[in-house]
């Protein structure tokens, strides 16, 4: 007969499998109306529906604050960007003396594309008129950011001491001081919340307008100098894609969702797996993940690759890493 403690045994660990199956995934993203939190939104998304685990988004100020939480696995997952993870990785750059090691790769979830905004009846009509105008600066929450914009300006043959700084937290509320004409010309996003709003906020002055990237060689080799990882690509209008009147050349770089090594293979695989799996979930969700290409998902990078995402890539035959 059942004993009334093998019965309490039983339903206790019955209870604890349960929690345990219950357990809420985490994805850290930038704040609300940002293109991470879009991202990062659509993804638990599809951790739910196709993983089968509970997961939510956690918005923080930015990249800094939320990587040394992931990187001890407080936090499951993460979205940084190419050059990002290597610094936080290294303790270098925006990361330094703060190594982050035990930080792991999960894979390339969309392309980051970025450019300088002013508004549409601004005299300025290349980057090289942006000289001595206001734009912002520091980004002290965001600051990937600022190597972003210095790369950005460099392609036109201007450096941040060519500017007038206004200092901010992060490229959004640079944005918002565009639309309150506190600066003239802002780092800005295409696809996210913000843009949308300062383009509104515009509004009497046409609204919005990005300054296009010169594809020369030396312009390319400038932008490359001090954000390797860089690229540029041509973006034609589009519904979904603010700003953009005509076809115009921006700058683009891979975003990647990462982990840690304190995070299942078990867990890994299945989220990754479940990505690859929702490329029309994913772009219907979070207009960024538009650009998410499954065949592209592992993209070369010193921070090495978590053992569940590298386990799902050798099977769909994505190992080891290339470039695109």
């Amino acid at each position: 007969m059942t004993s009334f403690k093998s019965l309490i045994g039983a339903s206790a660990l019955a209870c604890l499998a349960s929690a345990a199956q219950a357990q809420v995934v985490g994805i850290a993203t930038n704040p609300q109306g940002s293109l991470y939190y879009s991202v990062g939104t659509a993804i638990a998304g599809v951790v739910q529906q196709k993983a089968g685990m509970p997961a939510r988004v956690q918005p923080m100020s930015g990249s800094t604050a939320y990587t040394p939480p992931l990187n001890r696995g407080e936090v499951e997952f993460g979205l940084l960007n190419a050059v990002d993870v290597g610094n936080a990785y290294n303790g270098v750059l925006n990361f330094k003396d703060r190594k982050n090691t035990d930080l792991r790769l999960v894979g390339v979830v969309f392309s980051i594309q970025n450019g300088i905004a002013v508004a549409k009846d601004s005299p300025a009509k290349s980057l090289a008129d942006l000289k001595g105008l206001r734009i912002p600066s520091r980004f002290t929450a965001q600051s990937t950011m600022q190597f972003v914009q210095d790369a950005i300006l460099a392609s036109g043959g201007l450096s941040t001491a060519d500017m007038k700084g206004f200092p901010v937290a992060d490229q959004f509320k640079g944005m918002q001081a565009l639309g309150e004409g506190k600066v003239d010309a802002a780092l800005s996003c295409f696809t996210c919340a913000t843009a949308k709003e300062v383009d509104i906020a515009l509004a009497s002055r046409g609204g919005m307008r990005f300054l296009p990237l010169s594809d020369a060689p030396e312009a390319k080799a400038a932008m490359r100098k001090l954000f390797p990882a860089a690229r540029s690509q041509v973006f034609s209008p589009s519904p979904a894609f603010t700003g953009i009147n005509t076809p115009t050349r921006l700058f683009a770089y891979s975003a990647f969702l990462v982990s840690s090594k304190h995070v299942s293979a078990d867990v890994i695989y299945k989220v990754t797996k479940a990505i690859y799996e929702s490329k029309a979930t994913l772009a219907a969700n979070s207009p960024p993940m538009k650009t998410f290409d499954p065949v592209a998902m592992a993209e070369p990078n010193i921070v090495p690759y978590h053992p569940g995402a590298e386990k799902f890539f050798r099977e769909i035959g994505q190992w080891p890493p290339k470039d695109q």
